[in-house]
């Protein structure tokens, strides 16, 4: 507010004559008040009659109503008439500055600054506390014998060690994944399955929690080559990781324990078996369970390539391998499979893994193999690539790392087209993910 402002103010809440203003000055200059006087001196009015019997608060407040009283006009009115230009007077005098609202608004922004500031230098503190500091209030059931506290003590007192009374409350990990296990099914249960377009041992076996071997080792007829597989073929499988023996004469279960490299009481313990005892007779042609039992490994059928003279002009591979073909990994290796398969489209291209000279090139059954490739890389290291749709060079032909040698195919015995790959070394099979990149 102005020191013209003040002035006015004081001058007209004090009960004081106004000062004159310049007769240039503005009627709407703010922090003046206009005065309501007679053109013409009025002489003063008595006040002694008229303050008569009034406190002193009350004749004041009647003299200044005098004193701006125009001839004709009540006191009442010139009041009015005054506290109206007051107001007016003070709308004009704040007009030019900030308005409260405006001034409020920055008020309220550097509030909420000021809050966030503060907010984000406060550590709240780890609310740790133990059950027994619990109060036994309304909350937690009060007196009641059925309430909640009285719950939390019995559950307190029958955990024993398991939950201490110093113990305290913590929050529970949330877990990421919420899957469910399939459940093992019982240990008399065989199931049967049927193969599907594109099955392998390793799959099924996978389906049912088991290892290959299992599946290998409870189905004669895919023992000695696991891949000879097809769609609709059926296969045993059993409950748990091991083998089936069927009960020749002879037998014992001492002969059949040492056999499959277990104990007689693992045989006798699996009820399946539904053996009482290890005296129990053995019936021949029954079929026993043997739980983690195991066979001697018999070697892959596959095709056979003993090496021979190499050509002249043969190249010799670097022994630095490349992935012959793109797709899935729908079987790795494992001792029922001297190879991996890669799933692909029909016809997509087939490349050799490294340098060396076309060894093999046929096309037929070959024992399951179908339309394959055998490269002689020359330095120890043999590659096969079969169940080819298409067969691109020939035998004798050398070949470079990269170069299409034929296609994704389905030929053989396979349940889906699908590249079968294979790395020998010195006549060895090898696993061919320890020599990819």
């Amino acid at each position: 507010m102005s020191a013209d402002a003040h002035s006015a103010f004081g001058d007209v809440l004090g009960g004081q004559p106004p000062r004159s203003r310049p007769e240039n000055d503005r009627e709407d200059f703010p922090g003046y008040l206009h005065t309501i006087q007679s053109p013409t001196d009025t002489p003063p009015i008595s006040t002694h009659s008229a303050n008569s019997g009034r406190t002193p608060a009350q004749a004041h407040a009647a003299s200044v109503a005098a004193t701006w009283t125009a001839p004709g006009m009540d006191a009442g009115a010139a009041l009015e008439e005054w506290l109206q230009k007051a107001l007016t007077q003070l709308r004009n005098t704040y007009t030019d500055q900030v308005t409260p609202v405006r001034l409020a608004g920055h008020i309220s922004v550097l509030l909420v600054a000021a809050t966030i500031l503060i907010l984000s230098n406060i550590n709240l503190p780890a609310w740790d506390f133990t059950l027994r500091a619990l109060p036994n209030s309304a909350m937690l059931g009060g007196n009641r014998d059925n309430g909640l506290s009285a719950q939390v003590a019995a559950l307190i007192n029958q955990s024993g060690s398991n939950l201490s009374v110093s113990e305290s409350l913590q929050r529970a990990a949330v877990p990421f994944t919420t899957s469910k296990p399939t459940p093992a099914p019982s240990a008399a249960e065989v199931q049967t399955y049927i193969v599907q377009p594109g099955d392998t041992v390793l799959g099924i076996a996978g389906k049912f929690g088991l290892r290959p071997e299992t599946i290998q080792w409870s189905n004669p007829a895919i023992e000695v080559n696991p891949d000879l597989i097809r769609p609709g073929d059926s296969l045993v499988i059993l409950p748990v990781n091991g083998a089936i023996h069927t009960v020749a004469s002879g037998d014992t279960l001492g002969s059949i324990a040492s056999r499959y490299k277990v104990t007689v009481e693992d045989i006798v313990g699996y009820s399946g078996n539904g053996l009482a005892d290890a005296s129990a007779p053995l019936s021949i042609g029954t079929k026993l369970i043997i739980p983690e039992g195991t066979k001697p490994f018999v070697g892959q059928q596959g095709v056979a390539y003993a090496g021979g003279p190499v050509p002249a002009s043969a190249k010799i591979g670097s022994g630095s391998f490349v992935w012959p073909a793109t797709g899935s990994i729908n079987q790795r290796f494992w001792s029922g499979h001297a190879g991996i398969d890669i799933g692909a489209w029909t016809g997509s291209p087939v490349r050799a893994a490294d340098g060396g000279y076309v060894a093999v090139a046929r096309g037929g059954w070959n024992a399951g193999y179908g339309n394959h490739v055998i490269i002689d890389h020359g330095n120890g290291f043999v590659t096969v690539y079969a169940h080819l749709n298409s067969i691109f060079v020939k035998q004798g032909e050398s070949v470079v790392r990269g170069q299409q040698v034929g296609s994704v195919g389905n030929t053989g015995n396979s349940t889906g087209p699908h590249l079968h790959f294979e790395i020998r070394y010195q006549g060895v099979p090898r696993n061919p993910l320890n020599y990819l990149p």
